[in-house]
């Protein structure tokens, strides 16, 4: 059966966002602050409303917000609490490889294998520190940042060392490139040779789309060759550090390109010479993931991920009493607010008030409210009941439970607060 096939018929994934502490951030796409972690404690409690609310779960998946290996412990005790009440479910991790100076990352990879882990992406985005050192504005292997050039070294070193010790360790290793045009995107063979040498059975490439036409920056050289620095594990050793090219911005992303047509297809094909790079056939036909700051009682309905907007369906309607919670069931709403990009300078900012149909109507009403809300693209609410949602659902309208602020929730929803990107606005 095909990829597209099990999506019809398969269960959903749950997004853990349980590793509290950042350890290093990207140039590009990435928020200022990673977000709050969760605990053991509320995770089971989110868990256990999600099994509640019918959504039929296949898989557990560690994915922020911040790296999971610079602080394990809080990470494993809520995957031990997710082994504990859904033993049924698989887990996986998705991590940037980059542990804690001096931990022993051969037991850190014994101790997530034993938890249940089966699963492991690592995200490597070279294996050329003058690569890395264009791709990230800072990298803290210990409990200080490093300067760049050094700290790209060590953080080469760590996820060489993490590939081989989970693998090593039975579980499974994906590698995961996401590649940059102008900065990367001739290092790709390069990292497929590394990353296969040290044992991850597949190499998955992405590009990364900024959304913005600009001009290429060229791609530093490195001193020895890339492959040869992260399979020997010890990358630190290679001399030569030639200064690399850094940004002239912070939002480095406004002076990305496009990949060129058919440049993805060059690239993969190249990588596939050294291992799989056909995408991974996700068991899970629905992402569901923590909105910044909802309560306990969270989730997330409809969608293979968080929705974004589509066609003629750029807005998002929010069930609130105040302005600044969503704080409503959807049936005690009697007015939505609307949030979407203002037509002057795509500012998310609140649009309009719409009234909600009045009740007794049957399936009625909630045809209507979709009609009213034809521009929208999800709802946000409290709470809703399972028949208004597949109603909704129906009409092409996800429905988004969250006890949450609307700001943080909006912010997600329009991109998650880039800085100079589409920011809320209640006007």
């Amino acid at each position: 059966m095909s990829c597209a096939a099990k999506k019809s018929v398969t269960p959903g994934c749950i997004h853990l966002p349980v590793a509290p502490r950042a350890n290093l951030r990207r140039r590009f796409g990435e928020p200022e602050t990673p977000g709050r972690a969760l605990g053991s404690g509320a995770v089971s409690q989110w868990l256990a409303r999600v099994s509640a609310d019918g959504v039929a779960l296949a898989a557990a998946a560690v994915s922020g917000p911040g790296e999971p290996l610079a602080d394990p412990a809080p990470v494993l005790d809520a995957l031990r609490a997710v082994r504990a009440a859904r033993p049924d479910l698989s887990l996986s991790l998705v991590t940037s490889g980059l542990y804690e100076q001096g931990a022993d990352v051969r037991s850190l990879a014994a101790s997530f294998a034993e938890a249940g882990v089966s699963r492991v992406t690592v995200l490597v985005e070279g294996v050329d520190p003058a690569v890395v050192e264009q791709i990230y504005a800072w990298i803290r292997p210990g409990r200080r940042t490093q300067p760049l050039p050094e700290a790209s070294l060590a953080l080469i070193d760590a996820q060489a060392a993490t590939i081989r010790a989970f693998h090593e360790a039975g579980v499974e290793v994906l590698a995961r490139m996401t590649v940059y045009a102008g900065i990367n995107d001739a290092h790709v063979e390069d990292v497929a040779a590394a990353v296969a040498a040290l044992g991850a059975s597949r190499l998955e490439i992405t590009p990364f789309a900024s959304g913005k036409p600009a001009s290429a920056r060229p791609a530093a050289q490195g001193g020895c060759p890339p492959s040869a620095c992260a399979s020997c594990g010890v990358a630190a050793s290679c001399s030569g550090k030639p200064a690399a090219p850094k940004p002239e911005a912070e939002d480095a992303e406004d002076i990305l390109p496009e990949l060129a047509p058919g440049r993805l297809e060059e690239l993969r094909a190249a990588a596939g010479r050294y291992l799989n790079v056909e995408a991974v056939c996700d068991p899970c036909a629905t992402d569901i993931r923590w909105v910044e700051g909802q309560g306990g009682a969270a989730s997330v309905v409809g969608g293979s991920s968080l929705p974004r907007p589509e066609g003629a369906r750029v807005n998002v309607a929010v069930a609130s009493s105040n302005g600044v919670d969503v704080d409503l069931h959807l049936g005690q709403a009697i007015k939505f607010l609307v949030f979407g990009p203002r037509a002057e300078d795509g500012l998310t900012t609140l649009l309009d008030v719409r009234h909600a149909p009045e009740p007794g109507a049957g399936d009625r009403r909630w045809v209507d409210l979709a009609r009213a809300l034809g521009d929208c693209f999800a709802i946000l609410v409290a709470s809703a009941g399972a028949h208004p949602r597949e109603v909704l659902q129906g009409q092409g309208l996800a429905l988004l439970i969250a006890e949450t602020d609307v700001k943080a929730a909006v912010d997600t929803l329009f991109g998650g607060g880039k800085p100079g990107r589409r920011r809320v606005k209640a006007d």
